[in-house]
């Protein structure tokens, strides 16, 4: 949880893809637009859900279930979310949520999160993910930093996050793990299409994206006909613009939420 617990808005953060969970860190860059505006943010690590077999069909519906409101209002210990965000594979979860009745009452916040995915990002993706297997967890990495490194950032930048700060090297479990979540997770968005919900959705959403990616690009984004709907490319950023440009990426952030809450 980051931010005040009686903030009067609550904000649910899906993560991308990460073959160990980092607890939210990714997230800090561009934390502070929804801190100001008054949120408290939850983040969740999309993969927790995730089941031996599940598509992305079984990963939104589990993620559906959690996330639902209680019949009496109550949402966990709180109110239903008042702003979805979703990052990569967690904002094809969060689109494909926008068919509950309950996301209709929340803005949405996707940075990089497909809307469907065609057979060139299929491919990349499976690339990397078949990589573990083939070339080790290592090699796989190296591909992803590849694929999501921004224009003018130094290779590396893409690692094995450790739980403990002196964790030392991770053991062969952990790194089996880490390859596992890797692979299952990005198979996971093959042949995604949830343009359907994101069209239907009544409220306001905002799609951010790096003009300079190589995996999600414009063309894998949907939108609805309604006004509502933004789409904002960040130049000189690929597929991680909370990373390659925080500042104007939190900037993008500022205004829409503040076009929504005035």
């Amino acid at each position: 949880m980051l931010g005040d617990a009686d903030a009067p808005r609550h904000a649910v953060v899906l993560a991308p893809v990460m073959p160990r969970w980092d607890h939210g860190s990714f997230f800090h860059q561009v934390a502070e637009p929804l801190l100001t505006s008054g949120h408290r943010i939850t983040v969740y690590d999309t993969l927790s859900l995730l089941r031996d077999g599940d598509d992305l069909t079984a990963l939104v519906d589990r993620w559906g279930r959690h996330l639902a409101p209680h019949a009496d209002g109550a949402y966990g210990p709180s109110p239903a979310p008042d702003l979805l965000v979703g990052n990569a594979l967690g904002g094809a979860v969060v689109q494909a949520l926008l068919t509950h009745e309950w996301s209709h009452h929340a803005k949405v916040l996707l940075i990089s999160g497909p809307s469907v995915a065609d057979d060139e990002l299929d491919t990349k993706l499976e690339r990397i993910a078949a990589a573990v297997q083939a070339q080790g967890l290592p090699s796989a990495l190296r591909l992803l930093d590849e694929a999501v490194r921004g224009p003018g950032r130094q290779p590396g930048a893409t690692t094995l996050p450790r739980t403990e700060p002196d964790a030392g090297q991770p053991t062969d479990s952990e790194e089996g793990l880490a390859g596992r979540r890797l692979s299952a997770g990005l198979r996971l968005l093959h042949a995604a299409d949830v343009r359907d919900p994101v069209r239907d959705f009544p409220g306001a959403l905002l799609h951010v994206y790096g003009e300079r990616s190589l995996l999600v690009q414009r063309k894998h984004l949907a939108t609805g006909p309604r006004p509502r709907h933004h789409l904002t490319g960040v130049p000189r950023a690929g597929m991680r613009p909370h990373a390659d440009r925080p500042a104007l990426t939190r900037d993008t952030i500022t205004r829409f939420l503040g076009a929504e809450h005035s």
